[in-house]
């Protein structure tokens, strides 16, 4: 968004000029906003002949209309900085004039970005280590697995009571055939 210089016309008394500032400066191109408090005036603005190269103007001549604001376009020239001058808005053919000091600065050059160093040492894959860490009965064997173990046996001793009252041989060896499974998956799951 181009940048704004202001300037209220009209507001002390006729023909008055207020700058919103004295010194304007800017590294691209901005708009001079023209804000009239009063009757409708005629407003010249110009530049200077130090200025006169690398900037330009939307006309020189306006007409505000009373109680209204009227923007004008100055277009910087980007290969005319660094460079200072004035600039001056006239009302009341001559009667008043209000001078602003402009100075055009190069753009902020972006910040170089310092490389960061990686040690060559991290760009090799490191051995891995063929130890497997010693467990102790603490870590091997959490709580909730105790926990969930448990509540296993319970359920089977249920399982085989239940199996042992009924008498079916089918059902006995159902029983044999979960057991035997349930005994397979606790050897896998602790000899990981």
């Amino acid at each position: 968004m181009a940048r704004t210089l202001p300037v209220e016309i009209n507001r002390r008394s006729v023909h008055s000029i207020e700058p919103g500032v004295r010194q304007f400066e800017t590294s691209e191109s901005f708009v001079i906003e023209l804000t009239n408090r009063g009757s409708a005036t005629h407003v010249h603005i110009n530049v200077d002949d130090g200025l006169a190269e690398a900037i330009s103007l939307d006309g020189g001549n306006h007409f505000v209309e009373a109680g209204r604001t009227y923007r004008i376009e100055a277009n910087v020239d980007q290969r005319s900085r660094p460079v200072s001058g004035h600039l001056k808005v006239v009302t009341g053919y001559g009667a008043q004039t209000a001078v602003i000091d402009v100075s055009l600065i190069p753009p902020e050059e972006p910040q170089e970005r310092t490389p960061i160093e990686v040690d060559e040492r991290l760009a090799k894959p490191q051995p891995r280590s063929r130890e497997q860490p010693a467990r102790t009965t603490e870590s091997a064997v959490p709580g909730r697995t105790l926990a969930a173990g448990a509540l296993v046996v319970l359920a089977l001793l249920f399982v085989v009571v239940g199996s042992l009252v009924a008498g079916n041989p089918a059902v006995i060896l159902g029983v044999g055939i979960v057991l035997a499974a349930i005994g397979g998956a606790a050897v896998l799951l602790y000899s990981t």
